[in-house]
């Protein structure tokens, strides 16, 4: 069989993971959990100036922040990969704890206490892509703004993911041929003995790549050259070459017998970049 040139330029592929694993991103995507799970309040990343903040919802609001990682001991030896736990902290602002003074819980708007319960509820077991389950750390009364009349409580919350060290694709040459051999005797052909002229440099080009079982003799006399004294056989290309000093004389002409099998080549579009099969 001869060149088979491969469908489409295939220029490799870089994984992506779905959610990029960047503290924005993370940050993000609770945010959101929790806008989607809680109703109510609102739901928004902490703000820059922590300090001008002012609740102006009626009710409430549940601020997310990122309070850091720890990382975990080095798993490979040959790159820098550990586990990296995140951890993030939601900070819950309420007008109303949800009862009043030595009365059962209730009111006429959610209290701190229930919006504690919905925030952990929303994001105990919440995997965000990359991250293993997201799971709480601790719980704990922040303090009591009078002048704005706000409870203020913080849930921290952790998740694990894994720490690679950033690479650079390795300068490697493009895959660009690739020959496929059949050597199992399927496609095997016998050639019977044709007469050959090795040429100026002492060789033979057969007709065919992939040869075996390959037989020089005299055409003069029958007498059989020696494979690696008076010879040699590169037999993926199909070339017989003189060896020096042998007994084949250059410029002479001798009988070659042999047998060949398929061979199936798969080059790159224009030879420049490797290519995808499709079949």
């Amino acid at each position: 069989m001869g060149a088979v040139v491969l469908d489409s330029p295939w220029l490799g592929q870089t994984f992506v993971p779905p959610t990029p694993l960047d503290i924005e991103t993370i940050e993000t995507t609770v945010v959101n959990r929790l806008s989607a799970q809680i109703s109510g309040i609102e739901i928004a990343h902490f703000p820059d100036q922590p300090e001008a903040y002012r609740m102006t919802h009626r009710i409430g609001a549940a601020l997310v922040r990122y309070e850091g990682a720890e990382y975990g001991k080095l798993i490979d030896t040959a790159a820098i990969v550990q586990e990296r736990t995140l951890k993030f902290e939601v900070t819950v602002l309420m007008r109303d704890l949800g009862w009043t003074l030595g009365g059962p819980a209730g009111g006429g708007t959610p209290g701190a206490y229930v919006m504690i319960e919905a925030v952990r509820a929303a994001l105990t077991g919440y995997r965000v892509p990359g991250c293993k389950k997201t799971f709480p750390l601790r719980e704990r009364f922040v303090k009591r703004d009078k002048q704005g009349g706000v409870w203020i409580y913080a849930i921290t919350f952790a998740m694990r993911t894994i720490a690679v060290e950033p690479s650079t694709p390795e300068n490697y040459p493009l895959l660009v041929r690739v020959q496929a051999q059949e050597q199992g005797g399927i496609t095997a052909v016998s050639v019977a003995p044709t007469l050959y002229t090795l040429d100026s440099n002492g060789v033979v080009q057969l007709g065919q790549g992939n040869v075996s079982a390959v037989l020089v003799t005299s055409p003069a006399n029958g007498a059989t050259y020696a494979n690696g004294v008076d010879y040699t056989v590169d037999s993926v290309n199909g070339i017989v070459a003189q060896v020096a000093g042998g007994a084949i004389a250059t410029g002479a002409s001798v009988a070659i017998s042999y047998t060949y099998a398929d061979v199936v080549t798969a080059i790159a579009n224009s030879g420049s970049s490797p290519t995808a099969p499709t079949n």
